[in-house]
């Protein structure tokens, strides 16, 4: 009886034990270098469209969810430099968490297709789109 006991408890517990297959895919699609080609620009109105912009700012993810951005910074996207910035990724909230000089924050993200669409806090609709290299 206890064998019997001792396998259902086993069974059970590795059933319990799932991979999530979406996840992993997810995660295995993001891992790698990403090249900022568009920025969303808006007059205010919500008119705004992407524009291809030439750009040799990167973010790198790694799988140990952290990611980098190299040729800028993402605490200060909107001014060129030669700055750079680090944080983590959560692929569940769909969010980048950067620590900046004066305080951490968050960046939106999502994946559609080959794309990586950042939304920035800004006064006014405010986007990047990059490109996996």
């Amino acid at each position: 009886m206890r064998g019997i006991v001792f396998i259902f408890l086993s069974f059970m517990i590795l059933g319990s034990c799932s991979d999530d297959d979406d996840a992993l895919n997810i995660s295995a699609d993001i891992v790698g270098k990403w090249l900022l080609v568009e920025q969303l620009v808006d007059p205010g109105d919500g008119s705004g469209t992407f524009q291809l912009i030439d750009s040799d700012f990167t973010l790198e993810f790694f799988d140990n969810g952290t990611v980098t951005s190299a040729n800028g910074s993402l605490c200060n996207v909107f001014t060129p430099s030669d700055d750079t910035s680090s944080g983590t990724f959560s692929l569940e909230n769909k969010t980048l968490t950067i620590g900046c000089e004066d305080d951490v924050i968050t960046i939106f993200f999502e994946k559609t297709g080959t794309e990586l669409i950042l939304t920035l806090i800004c006064i006014e609709a405010c986007a990047q789109k990059f490109k996996k290299l």
